[in-house]
């Protein structure tokens, strides 16, 4: 027996897959052989679907994006991306450390209950790369 390759799917194609659905032309089983993806997986497209829902009227993902993942502390992140960018503008140095010390500083003055863990300065970037500085950048 073959393994089936494991596949992210973008929350276009989500979105799509849940319209084919409320509109009711095909079956489920129908849907998934038009797009060669298991009964498992639509299933767990109908149980997300208000989440992909708010997620493509959050304008945060773009529709390339292929996982929905939100913060747990919006204020936070938006305060420490907003000291990044004066830090980067300034053309201060950081490094792991400095990052994950400023973010548990200002955790602290915000009242988070919040410890960063030394991942934090890689994923945060990476996941920070594109909406937010998009945004900034229009609202100059």
């Amino acid at each position: 027996m073959s393994k089936r390759k494991h596949s992210a799917y973008t929350i276009e194609f989500k979105l799509q897959i849940l319209s084919e659905v409320e509109e009711k032309k095909l079956t489920k089983l129908e849907i998934c052989k038009k797009h060669s993806i298991p009964s498992s997986m639509l299933s767990a497209i109908l149980k997300d679907r208000e989440k992909l829902q708010k997620a493509r009227d959050d304008s945060k993902f773009g529709p390339a994006t292929k996982k929905v993942k939100l913060c747990s502390h919006e204020e936070l992140e938006d305060a420490v991306f907003a000291w990044f960018r004066q830090a980067m503008a300034m053309n201060v140095p950081l490094s792991g450390p400095v990052f994950i010390g400023k973010a548990a500083e200002i955790a602290q003055l915000m009242n988070f209950n919040f410890t960063p863990t030394p991942l934090l300065p890689v994923g945060w970037r990476s996941s920070n790369r594109g909406e937010k500085k998009n945004k900034n950048k229009n609202q100059q």
